[in-house]
């Protein structure tokens, strides 16, 4: 199959690292593979070895651009692939309009968020539903999330299915541990919790700062990573240094290195307002670290509360706190939940069973066409 997997931009955040990692594996199942961005990415550009890489348009130019569709016209009329898989809001909205001028191809959309979380108005809630009749199926990251998708849109659930995000377990070599102390000047005896992230509004940054400014002086060699960038990067840094925190929270940007940073943290913590299912816990998971994480979306999918880490409700700091220290001062504790957290990846998120199952969907809906 020739499959055209649509992404805003190629870069480095949640829905387009999933697609990449998906091609990546239906290119060894023999399919080939159009992974194409919207909107150029300046810097940090996420590729798939062995595809066919691409842009359609330099930047975004308003809420909607007729040239773009054009643009996706052509490359569908050119490329004519037997499948197409929109990965983000935007790719959905321009693939459906495409579809009016192309041959009929199958769509699929990924779903990753509670989606009804974003809809701030009827009129808009009212337009989706009819962009999403004119899609073949959703397949969405976890139970929670698809529930919510079917209710909001009234969609038929027999065009519906979950397939878990697919995460590849990296081994990170021993001597490549101590890279991120060293960077940071930290000494052996301190510990790092890490924070992986846009930083954006529902992230929630500010929860783990009021966090690490008690800890600071409470439990001082624990430290709080967090990496990304984001709109809200600046504003965070500020307060870092308003708030005393430089030596106690530590801001490294965007990074690539996320399993090696991963493998000498020994708790991830996550305190978003808004969540999918995130796929940050699994890939801490995927390195045997534990997480402490608000209980929104579905944080339940891949967080087993009192196994693999611990879930928070109600954003209690005091709660949180309490959790994170727990983990990060009992080794043993550590260890078990971690390996626990390995356990699930290996068995619930494989990244190969997983592709087989896009595989069978695709061929499927192709069938349907047909």
């Amino acid at each position: 199959m020739k499959i055209l997997q649509l992404v805003t931009k190629r870069q480095y955040r949640g829905a387009e690292v999933f697609a990449a990692n998906l091609s990546t594996e239906l290119l060894q199942l023999g399919h080939e593979i159009i992974f194409a961005g919207l909107y150029k990415n300046e810097k940090d550009v996420l590729e798939v070895d062995g595809a066919e890489n691409l842009d359609l348009s330099l930047r975004k130019r308003g809420a909607f651009s007729p040239a773009l569709v054009q643009k996706i016209v052509r490359l569908v009329k050119q490329s004519q692939p037997d499948v197409i898989q929109c990965n983000g809001s935007d790719t959905l909205k321009y693939m459906v309009a495409t579809s009016f001028f192309t041959p009929k191809t199958p769509l699929v959309y990924r779903n990753i968020s509670i989606i009804s979380e974003w809809l701030s108005n009827t009129p808009k809630k009212l337009l989706y539903k009819k962009i999403f009749s004119r899609i073949d199926h959703v397949s969405s990251v976890g139970e929670e999330a698809i529930e919510d998708f079917i209710r909001t849109f009234d969609y038929p659930a027999n065009q519906t299915s979950v397939i878990r995000r697919g995460i590849p377990i990296k081994e990170v070599k021993t001597l490549l541990r101590q890279s991120l102390k060293e960077e940071l000047n930290l000494i052996e005896k301190d510990k790092i919790a890490m924070h992986i992230g846009n930083f954006s509004p529902e992230k929630n940054h500010l929860f783990l700062l009021d966090i690490f400014s008690e800890l600071k002086t409470e439990q001082p060699d624990l430290k709080l990573v967090c990496v990304g960038n984001g709109i809200l990067y600046e504003e965070i840094k500020n307060e870092i240094s308003a708030r005393a925190l430089d030596k106690t929270v530590y801001l490294i940007g965007f990074r690539k290195d996320i399993p090696e940073l991963l493998s000498e943290a020994g708790c991830f913590v996550l305190a978003s307002k808004v969540e999918g299912v995130p796929g940050v816990i699994l890939e801490a998971a995927a390195q045997k670290v534990p997480s402490v994480a608000t209980n929104v979306g579905g944080v339940f999918e891949v967080l087993k509360d009192g196994e693999t880490g611990f879930m928070i409700d109600n954003f209690d700091k005091n709660q949180f706190k309490e959790k994170l220290l727990s983990i990060m001062n009992d080794f043993d504790l550590r260890e078990e939940m971690g390996n626990k957290a390995f356990n699930l990846v290996q068995e619930s998120f494989n990244p190969v069973k997983n592709a087989i199952r896009f595989e069978t969907l695709y061929r499927q809906l192709i069938l349907n066409r047909a």
